[in-house]
C-alpha cells in the first residue's frame, strides 16, 4: 500500500496548483488513442498531451475489443449530442508487448489458469508482431456494423527503446 500513498501524496502537489476544472468534456484534438496499459507506453508522454486534449483508453495491448468498439460508438454518438464534430482514432500498439508472451500456448494455458480466465480469452490479447496486430485491429474496427463508414483511423507503433511512434497506416475513414 505505500505505492498508494506515494500516489495520493502527488494528487496532493497537482490539486494545490490545479486550475483547469473548467474544461469541456470533448477533447481539444477531437481524438481517441487506444494503446497498450505497459507503464512504458502513455500517450501523454510520447505525443505530448496536455490535460483535456484527448480520450484515452487502455487495454491489454491496445487491442480492439467488442467492449472498445462499443465505446467509441457511444463516445461518436456523445460527441454528435454535445454539439461536438466527429473525431478520430488512432491506434497504438507498441514494440516489446508484454502480450507477445500470449502467443506461447503453454503461457497462454497456464496464464488462463491462473487468472480464471481460460486460454481463450489470453489468446484474443495475443500479438507477434505490432504491425500485424494493428492491421487486424484495423480490420475489427472495418467489421464493427455499428460504427460509421466516415470514422477516420489510423494506427501506429511506438517502439520503446528509441520514443518514436512511427505511421503503420495512415489517417482514412474506416470503410
Amino acid at each position: 500500500m505505500a505505492d498508494v500513498h506515494t500516489l495520493i501524496d502527488r494528487n496532493l502537489e497537482f490539486a494545490a496548483s490545479f486550475d483547469q476544472g473548467d474544461l469541456a468534456i470533448l477533447p481539444r484534438l477531437s481524438t481517441l488513442v487506444l494503446t497498450c496499459l505497459d507503464s512504458r507506453v502513455d500517450p501523454a508522454h510520447f505525443f505530448g498531451l496536455q490535460l483535456g486534449d484527448a480520450v484515452v483508453m487502455r487495454n491489454i495491448g491496445g487491442r480492439v475489443t467488442d467492449e472498445v468498439i462499443e465505446h467509441i460508438a457511444i463516445l461518436r454518438a456523445l460527441a454528435g449530442l454535445v454539439g461536438g464534430g466527429a473525431f478520430e482514432v488512432a491506434i497504438v500498439h507498441h514494440t516489446d508487448c508484454g502480450a507477445s508472451r500470449f502467443a506461447n500456448p503453454e503461457v497462454r494455458q497456464k496464464l488462463g489458469e491462473a487468472a480464471g480466465t481460460g486460454e481463450v480469452a489470453i489468446k484474443r490479447f495475443a500479438i507477434t508482431d505490432p504491425q500485424i496486430s494493428v492491421a487486424e485491429d484495423l480490420d475489427r474496427l472495418r467489421a464493427a456494423p455499428i460504427l460509421p463508414d466516415d470514422l477516420v483511423v489510423a494506427a501506429y507503433v511506438y517502439d520503446v527503446t528509441d520514443g518514436r511512434v512511427r505511421e503503420a497506416f495512415a489517417p482514412a475513414s474506416l470503410r
